[in-house]
This record gives structure tokens, sequence and C-alpha cells, in this order.
């Protein structure tokens, strides 16, 4: 999750840029000195007296850092997929750390019903150390009257008597549980055998981990092979009116 969320952060950080002005080409297609892209299009990030964008600069550190596993100044296609699959394989291990409780590999639906059970009876507790301030294990407008307990009242009231009592806050715990047990399965059960897979989380996950990735590609894979150079990230160019213009410059 974490290779997900900084590279998720890193392409947060473009969406100002998103709009810059492609780069002017200057008569002699060089691209140097002046700001201006080559003349096919592309940009090496110099501009403004050779200077690179300090904002690509930074950026293209940053995706060195966390996708350049062998350290060769490139990010290769294959690279970025094993990003993507340690990405996901963490995200994976996140869900099953969480409900896996006797960490076979998979999920059950017990497994899943005992976590939100636990869950439902720890929300049950704070209700009533919050509300229910005669410590019957009801409540009522004997215990206050504010915006809140009215709340809980014409939520929780199943029979309309004023009082919400011990079973009927119990029915909501329970229907609170049930509800997100649903959930969970709705979300990664594919084959709707009450039982979730390590595979069937992966299917779900390995989309999440692939979209900084794909996010980053379409912002500054030039030629479309998957991977990415310095040159690619730090093209830069300087607009008409001056100032800096960085990003994509994509032919469309």
């Amino acid at each position: 999750m974490k290779i997900a969320l900084i590279a998720a952060s890193l392409v947060a950080s473009l969406a100002p840029l998103q709009a810059a002005p492609k780069a002017r080409v200057n008569g002699n297609g060089n691209g140097h000195g002046n700001g201006n892209a080559n003349g096919n299009g592309h940009g090496n990030g110099v501009g403004n007296g050779g200077r690179v964008h300090p904002q690509a600069q930074r950026l293209w550190n940053a995706l060195l850092e966390k996708y350049d596993a062998d350290d060769d100044g490139t990010i290769s296609e294959e690279e970025f997929a094993d990003a993507v699959d340690a990405a996901a394989e963490e995200m994976k291990d996140e869900v099953l750390a969480k409900y896996d409780t006797d960490e076979d590999g998979s999920i059950s639906t017990e497994e899943a019903q005992g976590v939100f059970d636990e869950e439902a009876a720890e929300w049950l507790d704070t209700l009533l150390d919050r509300f229910d301030t005669n410590d019957d294990g009801e409540i009522s407008e004997d215990d206050g009257s504010n915006f809140l307990i009215d709340r809980i009242i014409d939520k929780y009231d199943e029979d309309d008597d004023g009082v919400v009592s011990a079973d009927e806050l119990q029915a909501a715990a329970d229907a609170r549980a049930d509800e997100k047990v649903a959930d969970l399965l709705e979300k990664y059960d594919d084959d709707e055998d009450g039982t979730i897979t390590s595979e069937e989380i992966l299917a779900v996950v390995e989309p999440v981990a692939q979209e900084p990735v794909d996010a980053l590609l379409e912002r500054f894979d030039e030629n479309d092979d998957g991977a990415l150079t310095e040159e690619e990230v730090t093209q830069a160019g300087r607009p008409q009116g001056g100032g800096w213009a960085w990003g994509k410059m994509k032919r469309r």
C-alpha cells in the first residue's frame, strides 16, 4: 500500500501542471538555451539558460528512488510491473492481516463475521459509554435530551416506546456487523462461494496498484513504450510571456 500511496501522491502533485502549455519549437530544433523543444517535439527539460525545471527534477528523483530497481537511471516497463506487483501484494497482505484470522491465506464468511462482530461490540460499548448516563443498558430521555440522543432514539427504537432497549441496541450492532460482512464479500468474493481467496483479493487490488503507474505513463511516456526516461519526465519549455511550462508534450 505504501508504494501505491506514494506514487499516487506524486501523480496528484502534478495536477496543477496538467494544462501547462506545450513548448515552442525553434528554428534550428536544438531545444537548448532558450527553453524551447527540439524539432521533433521532444524536449529535454532544458530551458531558461539550460536549467531543468526544479519540480520536474524533484519528481524524477523521487520516481527513480521508488521504481528504478537496477539504478540505471531509467525506469523500464519491467520495473514498473514489478512495483505494481509488489504494491498489490502489500495491499492483499493488509486485507488478509485484518480478516484472515486463521492465517490460511483466505477469508471465510465466519472469519469476517467474527471480525465485524468484535467491531460492532466495540461500537456498542462506545455508544453506551457516551449516552447511557444512568448505566441501565438502555438509551432514553432519562439519559438526557439533546440532538444526538434524539437521533439515536429515532434510529434504533424499533417499537417506538421512546426507549432504545438492550435488545434493540444489540440488534443494531448485529445489523451493523452483517452489513459489513456483506460489503466485504461483495467486494472480494467474485465466485460468491462465501470464501475470499488471495487470488480474488489480488484481482481487486491490482488495478488500484496499477493506477498511479498508468497516470505517470499517460503524462510522460512520450514514445508509448511503457518506460520512462529522465528526458521524458523533465521536458520543459519557456512559453510565451515567460516563465516555465512543464508537463507532458505527447502529440495527439
